[in-house]
């Protein structure tokens, strides 16, 4: 037996498992709330974590992740992942990024497909492609707002408010911690 440190599914404290099945193929606006290095399995390497979150459509609030190998003994395996972070990078509208935490908060687009399982692991999603939030394609219009087509990066309206560069007062925030910034494990 087991003493729970709270009394579960009560008053209070009834909320629910979202959906967790894979996202289904197509565009998606997402924003980073989370980065993190973190040691490879074989202790040989590092790779980056990131974490988005769906900011639009039915699938609002579900996670999507991507790990970066950006240090790792495959040379290849390096590569990709910092082609990847720099398409990131460009779906965010920012250059020279030193700090992963710069691209938290930014709307860019995604573009999803499904990866099929095995009898050991189930489906799971597969990101082809970053864009800037205003060039995501309207293919899959339950997920991607009408609004959004056309939104230049820096729009004011709420539905583009995020998309391409991040606000000035986030900037300054990012340029004031910029200098005291942690070594990366492998520097």
């Amino acid at each position: 037996m087991a003493l729970l440190p709270e009394v579960a599914n009560s008053e209070g404290n009834n909320e629910i498992l979202g959906d967790r099945s894979p996202l289904e193929a197509g565009d998606y606006i997402v924003c980073i709330t989370k980065s993190e290095f973190k040691a490879t399995k074989a202790g040989t390497g590092y790779y980056l974590n990131l974490t988005m979150i769906v900011q639009e459509g039915p699938r609002t609030g579900s996670f999507i992740w991507t790990l970066l190998n950006l240090k790792n003994p495959n040379p290849v395996a390096v590569e990709m992942a910092k082609k990847e972070l720099n398409s990131i990078c460009q779906a965010c509208s920012l250059n020279a990024v030193e700090d992963s935490d710069e691209l938290h908060g930014i709307h860019f687009g995604i573009t999803v497909s499904i990866k099929k399982g095995d009898a050991q692991y189930p489906d799971s999603n597969k990101i082809d492609n970053y864009k800037p939030a205003n060039e995501v394609s309207l293919s899959n219009p339950r997920i991607v707002s009408q609004e959004l087509k056309g939104a230049p990066p820096q729009a004011s309206s709420a539905v583009a408010k995020g998309a391409g560069t991040a606000p000035e007062t986030e900037k300054a925030e990012v340029a004031a911690t910029a200098n005291t910034a942690t070594k990366l494990p492998w520097e």
